[in-house]
């Protein structure tokens, strides 16, 4: 579980860039796994865009690096216990232009589920595609 003051926090990404963020936990990571969700904001208008591996409402990044999406990364370092969120600028340019949604991810041990952080998700475009990693030409 996270610590207390780590459960919540909105995600800002500039539409194009890689983004990090790393939680720490209270207790071990070891033999646990990790899910990270990305969805839409149901109650707006906001469509969803970008790439999807199997829904068109919501994204999921694992443990398994996915250069199209992101990773996961779970660590125990003595007594310091974190999950490392990465997302990849492939994934982020593909998000819509002021994207507004959600994020959680859930941690699994051998026998449940737990919510272990959350909050909102926003995606701040760019005035040009100059700083996008696919840039422009017009």
């Amino acid at each position: 579980m996270p610590e207390t003051t780590k459960t919540y926090a909105n995600i800002e990404v500039l539409q194009g860039a890689d983004y990090e963020m790393t939680i720490t936990l209270d207790s071990a990571t070891t033999n646990k796994t990790y899910v990270m969700m990305v969805r839409k904001d149901f109650t707006g208008a906001t469509d969803f865009g970008g790439r999807n591996q199997t829904s068109p409402f919501r994204t999921e990044i694992y443990e398994t690096d996915d250069t199209d999406y992101g990773k996961l990364t779970a660590t125990d370092s003595g007594t310091v216990y974190t999950v490392k969120i990465k997302l990849y600028a492939a994934w982020t340019e593909t998000l819509d232009d002021d994207f507004d949604g959600y994020w959680e991810i859930v941690e699994k041990d051998s026998s449940s589920y737990s919510r272990i952080a959350q909050g909102e998700f926003y995606i701040n475009n760019s005035a040009s595609r100059l700083a996008s990693i696919t840039g422009r030409s017009d």
